[in-house]
């Protein structure tokens, strides 16, 4: 009885406004130094993260050495810079079914990767981001490479595009008011109206694209997977360079590539057409 007397004082603390000195500052500032890591960014020095977070360098240094023995950060040896490490998955990512697709989809992305010779990502929404769960890579022709656990923006990202393009009206509504349309590139569209157009476009064909979004000369193609409910639950993209990828004969192959390799994933997932 005290136990649940104990919750219910919790549970009416945390309704309220949030008290300050309800706040443990030390993980605060761990969170912080976690998303100092970005798309854009990363691997990271500790100087780097200092400048970034407003923390010491002797702070960052205690914090950095203990996510690392922890698994949530890696650390390169010769550079000294850190980035995430797979134990990054675990901070949210099964509560979205990321990892369960992971398991399905692997025994497909690697055999594909070789195929067409590129990059073979997934991932699943995250809010308005896209968050990669899988990799399988071709190592000499890697152009850039997105580590386990990484988010990007879902509004200048193939996979982003295509999670949100079958989400319902309803939840888009609600969720691209959210996203800032910080123009990465000089191809990033920023125009929320646009991007609405380009989310029913890629519905309306089952992929979405984008070229040089994100990254200049970096291009993607991104299909749907989803499950026996039904349920977008993720993406699968091929990656590489935008003139090779968007722009030669071999465009139309990629785009049956992702198309055929994402049905396969779904069906495994108990999803049937029709």
């Amino acid at each position: 009885m005290k136990d649940i007397e104990t919750t219910n004082k919790l549970d009416n603390t945390f309704d309220g406004e949030v008290k300050e000195n309800y706040i443990v500052s030390s993980l605060v500032r761990g969170l912080q130094i976690l998303s100092a890591f970005t798309v854009k960014r990363p691997s990271l020095k500790v100087s780097e993260i200092a400048e970034m977070t407003g923390l010491d360098q002797a702070t960052v240094f205690r914090f950095v050495y203990t996510l690392e023995k922890l698994g949530y950060l890696v650390r390169e040896e010769e550079s000294k810079r850190y980035h995430q490490g797979v134990k990054m998955l675990t901070l949210g990512l099964p509560a979205r079914k990321g990892i369960a697709v992971r398991e399905v989809a692997l025994p497909v992305m690697i055999p594909m990767s070789k195929t067409v010779n590129e990059v073979v990502t997934l991932a699943v929404l995250d809010g308005i981001d896209a968050v990669t769960v899988a990799t399988a890579e071709i190592l000499e022709k890697t152009v850039f490479s997105t580590p386990i656990g990484h988010r990007a923006p879902s509004y200048c990202t193939a996979t982003g595009k295509i999670l949100l393009s079958y989400q319902p009206d309803d939840v888009l509504d609600r969720l691209i008011p959210r996203i800032d349309f910080a123009p990465y590139t000089e191809q990033t569209i920023v125009d929320p109206a646009r991007f609405r157009e380009e989310l029913l476009e890629a519905r309306q064909r089952g992929y979405a694209t984008q070229d040089g979004e994100l990254i200049a000369n970096l291009g993607s193609i991104a299909a749907p997977i989803i499950n026996y409910h039904r349920d977008i639950v993720a993406a699968l993209n091929i990656s590489g360079l935008s003139m090779h990828i968007l722009h030669e004969e071999k465009t139309a192959f990629y785009i049956d590539e992702v198309l055929k390799n994402a049905r396969a994933i779904s069906a495994e997932l108990g999803y049937r057409a029709g």
